[in-house]
């Protein structure tokens, strides 16, 4: 009986041992788990190393990009403003040659117009005298001494009177022609600006022809005198109004070429003014040899 019970506790305790073989190897134990657990965190973490890296990586590469962008940035910009500063200086250097044509050929048509009337003025004068002395000679036919002076003083002042609106119209001129400067001084600053100014110029063309215009006829007339017709002491008198009449006629003509003008101007002052934001518009100017500029602008006002 004991040997049969040593049997079956041989053949259980055999059966036990083959059950690893015929079933797999035991569950882990806490350490080995442990041990997994930690090797697993271990590579998380070295994944985890590997990506930052790359990330950093990644992150030194956009700044490097960022840089050197900026820094082409910076070079484009730094060129822009360089083109930009020859650009105005040559707007400038424009501007001041157009400037100074226009005012050059201003001062050369004034001095050749003085001059002119100059030269017209001296003619007159021997005209003057003759005439004077002729009119003493008729005035004999006058018995009255007294209208015989009269007649006289008449003449002179209607000479004098030629003279002196001729002068007013002259210095009318050229104010007028001031004034027309300073508009084209202010259509290039327009256009250097890039306005459209077409109109603007056409309208001081023919504001420089109506000028021009009424310069010829203040010549014409400069050379001028108005001799009084003496036929009997009865119509002296009619004689003498006839006279004033013809002076008085060539003056208005002359004083109509003037407005003209200044009419003329006045267009293109107006065509101007119409230019959006033309009195805000400016040139730089270099302000002496130091570089530096200054804003310029003009005012047509008077």
């Amino acid at each position: 009986m004991k040997n049969t019970s040593k049997i079956v506790l041989i053949v259980v305790f055999s059966f036990v041992l083959s059950l690893p073989v015929a079933f797999g190897a035991l569950p882990p134990s806490t350490t080995e788990i442990r041990e997994g657990i930690i090797k697993q965190n271990r590579e998380a973490h070295k994944d985890i190393r590997e990506t930052r890296e790359d990330a950093r990586k990644e992150i030194r590469e956009a700044k490097s990009g960022v840089r050197e962008a900026i820094g082409e940035a910076k070079e484009a910009r730094k060129n822009a403003i360089g083109e930009i500063k020859e650009l105005r200086k040559e707007e400038f250097q424009r501007f001041r040659e157009k400037r100074e044509e226009f005012r050059e050929a201003l001062k050369d048509k004034r001095e050749e117009f003085k001059e002119a009337l100059k030269i017209k003025r001296e003619e007159l004068k021997e005209k003057i005298k003759e005439k004077r002395e002729d009119l003493k000679e008729r005035l004999k036919t006058i018995k009255d001494e007294r209208k015989q002076k009269i007649v006289e003083r008449i003449d002179e002042r209607l000479d004098a009177l030629n003279e002196k609106l001729l002068n007013h119209f002259s210095n009318v001129l050229d104010k007028l022609e001031n004034v027309l400067e300073r508009i084209g001084s202010r259509a290039d600053k327009a256009e250097a600006n890039g306005r459209d100014v077409s109109s603007v110029r056409t309208l001081i063309t023919e504001a420089t022809g109506a000028i021009n215009a009424a310069r010829q006829a203040i010549q014409e007339q400069s050379g001028k005198t108005y001799i009084i017709a003496v036929n009997t002491e009865e119509f002296l008198k009619t004689d003498v109004g006839r006279t004033r009449q013809a002076l008085h006629t060539d003056l208005v003509k002359v004083r109509q070429v003037v407005f003209a003008a200044r009419d003329a101007v006045r267009k293109a002052a107006v065509a101007l003014a119409q230019i959006p934001n033309v009195d805000e518009l400016e040139v730089e100017e270099e302000n002496g040899g130091n570089g530096t500029a200054t804003s310029t602008a003009t005012s047509t006002q008077q």
